[in-house]
């Protein structure tokens, strides 16, 4: 037996298969996103996106965090996530400094100049986005409380911000997985190769036809004898049933009904179901 290994809860949820070219969009789009909020502050800023994640919002916000809701076009809304202390730092560039990070809670003025500016930077991933259904980002209202429970699995997508004070401060995109992931499919159904299908179209196969069953006592069932009559249910002559070997009772394949062809007994076929 294989050894056990614990399952970690904390590590980031596969993404699908499907997901490579989005994930490559969204991480050429990071360093544009710096440019932008340079121009905003006046300074040079590098912007850098070193993975994009599947996860809970809970796994992506802190204690303290900003957020706010964002309109993207998705049918659900996404959310924007600034740490405390890099709320902090943002604010101070954005108010001329160099952007000196804090241990404190951001101002009602200082979060309303963070979206102001960093909302609008951020349309480079929306641009990247285009092609998955995000046409742009309208922000609701801004908060430091606590992120409402009941959230779906969103993208995360953490552009970090390399700033004047030399200090490093992300924001984070976080969009709705289920609507901008590609869908996760089984796989498709082999179809059978040309030489294949000349081989079986040679083997023989035995299908035996059956009545659908009828309900008796136990009592009547104990009591037959040979040249005993058993009454049949309506139905049961009506409808037959072509059954293939295999398993303990066979694998249905279709439903039949009595018929002649010219002067030998035949049946009609009427439906084939999933066994054939």
């Amino acid at each position: 037996m294989p050894p056990a290994s614990l399952f970690d809860f904390s590590g980031p949820l596969p993404m699908p298969a499907g997901a490579g070219r989005l994930v490559t969009s969204v991480v050429a789009a990071a360093p544009r996103v710096g440019l932008l909020v340079g121009l905003a502050c006046g300074r040079d800023v590098e912007g850098s996106c070193r993975g994009v994640r599947r996860a809970a919002p809970v796994e992506v916000a802190r204690p303290g965090t900003v957020w706010a809701p964002l309109a993207c076009g998705l049918p659900e809304p996404g959310l924007l996530l600034i740490a405390r202390t890099d709320a902090v730092a943002l604010a101070d560039l954005l108010l001329g400094g160099p952007g000196e990070a804090e241990d404190r809670a951001t101002s009602q003025m200082e979060q309303q100049l963070l979206v102001r500016h960093l909302v609008p930077a951020l349309q480079p991933v929306v641009d990247a986005l285009a092609d998955h259904g995000v046409t742009g980002l309208a922000c609701g209202p801004v908060t430091d409380q606590p992120l409402p429970t009941g959230l779906g699995e969103v993208v995360a997508v953490p552009v970090e911000l390399a700033l004047p004070s030399g200090a490093t401060a992300q924001i984070t995109l976080c969009l709705p997985a289920k609507s901008l992931l590609p869908a996760e499919t089984g796989p498709a159904a082999i179809e059978p190769a040309s030489a294949t299908e000349r081989v079986l179209s040679d083997v023989c196969v035995d299908v035996a036809l059956r009545l659908r069953s009828t309900t008796v006592s136990a009592e009547d069932v104990e009591d037959l004898a040979p040249g005993d009559v058993l009454h049949l249910d309506p139905d049961a002559v009506a409808t037959l049933l072509g059954v293939l070997p295999g398993g303990s009772s066979g694998v249905t394949v279709l439903t039949a009904s009595l018929g002649r062809r010219g002067k030998r007994r035949a049946v009609v076929v009427h439906d084939l179901l999933g066994g054939l």
